[in-house]
């Protein structure tokens, strides 16, 4: 399973060992996540390597959009021209009006408020659901399929996953040290996987051509005497990488927890972009009590986060 707090370390060494630009030519932009409320986040930069430049955190709040210093817009500069790139694969120019102070779960986030509006939405909410991505500069996003859980696919994910995803849970339940899972390993594998959600895309570089999958997958156990009624699961999620003729590369991840799914996190993809010869998924992750804005490389063998970007967080 992907869990937010490691993704953002890993994607911080990365980042520390990334080689810097060196004056080639190529395309040069910024991204930012776009709320339903229409408030922009950027969370990441390109200009040959990546980078994040917008301030996280308090900050002095600027005067205006226009006393904004340059460095913090990346890539494209002050004068970049966003775009949304919305959820039903439409896009729209952006007009940025001012700048705001948000609270995002516990925590405060600079942001920039659009001329762009969504549907209604829960206020109630620690955070505001993502309409899609922004995007100031020279560069495209491209789908990623949400694959429906009904479809034959499905069945042949669950054979593809099965061994990664029942070792995953034999590493997560000795995890505890005072705890012992109820279910020993071999009751645990009568009990069905069922895929929750799956996204794909099929890519083709100089490495190859092969099908990129996020799946989300959950075993469920019945509630014990004293589960309140609400008993363990198996949450997995993670990577499978197909090419043809070979056996799935699969890259998963496991935490067992209780039915209130504490702790895990939950993809949102926006789309991909191929920028040369590499391809990258930008997404957020997000859980009840925390949410990252994420760019990940994929590969025929690997999949490696290049950017993670805490939106917001509680403490546990």
């Amino acid at each position: 399973m992907v869990r937010i707090a490691t993704l953002l370390l890993a994607a911080a060494l990365l980042a520390a060992l990334a080689p810097r630009p060196g004056g080639e030519s190529g395309p040069r932009f910024a991204l930012g996540v776009l709320r339903r409320d229409g408030a922009l986040l950027p969370f990441a930069s390109f200009d040959g390597s990546w980078s994040v430049q917008w301030p996280y955190g308090l900050v002095n709040l600027p005067i205006s959009i226009d006393s904004v210093p340059k460095k913090w817009w990346g890539a494209p500069g002050p004068g970049g021209r966003w775009t949304a790139w919305l959820g039903d694969d439409t896009q729209r120019p952006l007009k940025l009006q001012k700048l705001r102070s948000l609270s995002v779960f516990c925590d405060m986030r600079l942001a920039i408020q659009t001329d762009y509006m969504g549907a209604t939405f829960d206020l109630r909410e620690p955070t505001v659901p993502k309409d899609g991505v922004a995007i100031a500069g020279d560069a495209a996003l491209l789908p990623v399929t949400t694959v429906s859980v009904n479809a034959p696919d499905a069945r042949d994910l669950v054979k593809a996953i099965a061994d990664a995803f029942n070792e995953e849970e034999r590493l997560a339940s000795r995890r505890f040290t005072r705890w012992k899972h109820p279910y020993d390993e071999a009751q645990r594998r009568t009990f069905p996987i069922v895929i929750e959600a799956f996204y794909r895309a099929r890519d083709t570089t100089t490495r190859g051509a092969w099908d990129t999958t996020f799946v989300e997958a959950v075993r469920t156990f019945p509630p014990g005497e004293k589960d309140e009624g609400c008993g363990l699961i198996t949450y997995a999620s993670g990577w499978v990488r197909q090419q043809a003729g070979r056996e799935p590369d699969v890259d998963l991840g496991a935490r067992v927890t209780y039915c209130d799914r504490e702790g895990v996190s939950f993809m949102q993809p926006f789309g991909r972009l191929r920028l040369k010869d590499e391809i990258y998924w930008v997404y957020q992750l997000s859980s009840w009590r925390d949410e990252a804005y994420v760019v990940t490389r994929v590969r025929p063998k690997e999949s490696k986060p290049v950017v993670a970007v805490s939106g917001g967080s509680c403490p546990r």
